[in-house]
């Protein structure tokens, strides 16, 4: 005896089908590593901006207070190429997890599928 009913999620207190909530999963999966993506490209382009408007200061400034700067400004842009680095990362596992997560599911329901209705439960 086959069972079709849709099941209630605890959570929500409403009801809806396993796949919807996948799809709904992936979707919030794949807008995620979106907005890591947009927000790593945006901090790159603020630190081209920066360090191109700062090129400037490079022959006009001497002395020990141009060198510490000079340093300062080698950190902050070894630091935001590391959390680009980061946020990069992060967004391709969020796409793997994704990925992973609707391989898994449609692995469940073929498996479900090819019992063909045959599964008689003591309900």
């Amino acid at each position: 005896m086959a069972c079709n009913s849709p099941h209630k999620m605890p959570s929500e207190g409403r009801v809806a089908s396993g796949m919807t909530d996948t799809q709904a999963e992936m979707a919030v999966m794949a807008r995620t590593a979106a907005r890591f993506d947009q927000v790593n490209d945006g901090l790159q382009s603020t630190l081209r901006t920066l360090m191109s408007e700062l090129s400037v200061l490079n022959g006009a400034w001497r002395g020990l207070g141009a060198d510490a700067f000079e340093q300062v400004k080698t950190e902050y842009a070894a630091d935001l190429r590391r959390l680009g680095g980061a946020l990069a990362e992060t967004a391709e596992a969020i796409r793997t997890t994704g990925a992973g997560y609707q391989a898994a599911d449609a692995g469940a329901a073929a498996r479900v599928t090819r019992t063909g209705g045959t599964i008689v439960l003591p309900l």
